[in-house]
């Protein structure tokens, strides 16, 4: 995982376009660019790039006043004082929307949303224009126009700290170790130990992968708080929340599993039996998620909520007990499994990130000639 300084990156940007603002617009520029890039990192503290629902521009108007910005010539823009409101304005457009701030010689702000793309050059020939659109950044003044290499893959933006970004690259990290169960958390999820064949899952298996992922986001991620089991509202608890410190960002995580465990028997001395999910039991947590994520709304401050479904995949094919020996075709049967969600909430609702999927290996020196 990688670390990066968010204000180092900001000052050697800074550094870097000086000399084009300070051509265009003399001392002014020089210290609007400073103004500028501050500017955007508060702005992405507040409303995450991932969270953007279209492009964003920020504007540091060189002769504007707060009465006379200079983004008037785009619309009627509405002013604000606070960062906060700023993230609300930002999360609250609709897609594909072209959302524009200003900040005054005062301190406060000026907003616009647009349907129609800003044009960009006109705005500069009067302003240091920073704009992103997803992609890329770039930074405009007068007839200057300079793109911003990314520092890293794994940065949206080089003014952002890596919060859902991170996470997912944290997911994608996380996924190695979970698929031959080589977390010690885990290790004791599986009927016959993590060195039998790995068919059967123990009894209510959950909590333990729920600590698993807690412990490792914990050592992955940067700037955050982990908790585990934390209620949306006095009633509905949700497995884990990731909080970014100074950052509207807040991931509410649903954790499911799929395969067979081992029920607890009501006699002693019984016959094992099981309990089985198979991958309704993903569409039923994502339903659970959404229903989450409304509460979330509703009961929390957070300006940009994402929720992930997390799935835990030990689905094999006709495992009757925890000492069968299956074939790999069998064993492996749901290896590569797409599960298809209807209703797929994160095609619907931006809050809704697209399920990830923990696929965990089977003991393959257990597989059986087929």
């Amino acid at each position: 995982m990688s670390n990066f300084n968010i204000e180092n990156v900001q000052a050697l940007v800074a550094k870097a376009y000086i000399p084009h603002a300070e051509i265009a617009f003399g001392s002014d520029g020089a210290n609007g660019i400073r103004a500028l890039l501050d500017c955007v990192k508060l702005i992405f503290q507040r409303c995450p790039p991932e969270k953007l629902p279209g492009t964003l521009t920020v504007a540091v108007g060189i002769q504007a006043t707060p009465l006379s910005p200079a983004i008037a010539t785009l619309g009627s823009p509405t002013a604000c004082s606070d960062y906060s409101d700023i993230g609300r304005f930002l999360a609250a457009n609709p897609p594909a929307s072209h959302s524009v701030v200003e900040i005054s010689s005062d301190g406060s702000f000026r907003l616009l949303v647009l349907t129609n793309d800003v044009d960009l050059k006109a705005l500069a020939q009067e302003a240091l224009v920073y704009r992103f659109d997803g992609s890329a950044e770039r930074i405009l003044a007068k007839d200057f126009e300079d793109f911003v290499p990314s520092i890293s893959p794994m940065l949206k933006s080089n003014f952002a700290t890596p919060t859902l970004s991170g996470l997912e690259e944290a997911f994608d990290y996380y996924s190695k170790y979970v698929l031959e169960t080589n977390c010690r958390l885990l290790k004791d999820i599986w009927e016959g130990g993590v060195d039998g064949p790995r068919l059967i899952l123990v009894n209510k298996p959950e909590a333990k992968m729920r600590d698993s992922l807690t412990q490792a986001l914990e050592l992955l991620l940067r700037d955050v708080t982990v908790k585990p089991e934390q209620n949306t509202d006095e009633t509905k608890p949700v497995d884990i929340r990731v909080n970014w410190f100074a950052s509207g960002a807040t991931a509410l995580i649903e954790i499911k599993w799929l395969g067979k465990a081992t029920a607890k028997s009501q006699s002693p001395g019984a016959d094992p039996t099981y309990t089985e999910y198979s991958a309704s039991r993903a569409q039923s947590g994502a339903n659970q998620l959404a229903d989450y994520m409304d509460r979330e709304v509703r009961h929390s401050g957070a300006i940009t909520p994402s929720g992930y479904l997390v799935v835990f995949d030990a689905r094999r094919k006709g495992a009757k007990g925890a000492g069968d020996a299956l074939t790999a075709s069998d064993a492996m049967a749901f290896a590569n499994d797409v599960i298809v969600y209807n209703p797929d909430h994160a095609k619907t609702r931006p809050d809704f990130e697209p399920p990830v999927r923990f696929f965990m290996n089977p003991r393959k020196s257990h597989f059986k000639a087929a």
